[in-house]
């Protein structure tokens, strides 16, 4: 069985942190960026993760990417 995956959604999420409760445990929030182009490169997401981040009143602690895609018999 031959099986290939056709990318079809790429979402790019800036977690970060925004204080701590009052048991001293991080809080975090997170924005996403949908509608992302499936062939867009790790580093230049990275990249526009960071100046994006450099926008914002607080840190960013991580960066995730998210894609997508259907899997389809070829055979």
């Amino acid at each position: 069985m031959a099986v290939m995956s056709n990318p079809f959604d790429t979402r790019l999420t800036l977690i970060f942190y925004v204080g701590d409760d009052e048991e001293g445990n991080p809080i975090e929030r997170s924005k996403t960026f949908s509608r992302v182009k499936p062939t867009a490169a790790d580093v230049d997401l990275y990249e526009v993760a960071q100046a994006l981040a450099s926008l914002q009143t607080y840190t960013l602690v991580e960066t995730e990417r998210s894609d997508r895609a259907t899997l389809i018999n070829i055979e």
